[in-house]
């Protein structure tokens, strides 16, 4: 599939999200949502998982969902391998764009 169709690099070169196959890019627990609103999440326990231009990155806008499958848009805050930190905007403003 095209990159195009999974996902593409904005001009400052991170990810934006574009038309793509999948309803969401990473799963979270709600349980582990911090004060803060953030929440780690694994890549390998994700839909694109084997997605090899799915690289998110700090700043990076992603769909995530918690096990009821409701997607919410998050950022990027922190990447390490693996493992991706986002956080979410306060719970009804920031959801209402989704």
């Amino acid at each position: 599939m095209p990159n195009s169709a999974r996902g593409a690099l904005d001009a400052a070169g991170t990810m934006s999200i574009v038309d793509s196959e999948f309803d969401y890019d990473l799963r979270y627990d709600p349980n582990e949502i911090g004060a803060d609103l953030v929440v780690e999440c694994w890549i390998s326990q994700s839909p694109r998982t084997d997605d090899a231009f799915f690289d998110p990155q700090p700043g990076d806008s992603i769909r995530a969902v918690d096990h009821e499958l409701e997607a919410r848009k998050a950022k990027v805050t922190r990447r390490d391998a693996n493992r991706v930190w986002v956080q979410f905007q306060s719970a009804n403003a920031f959801d209402a764009g989704a």
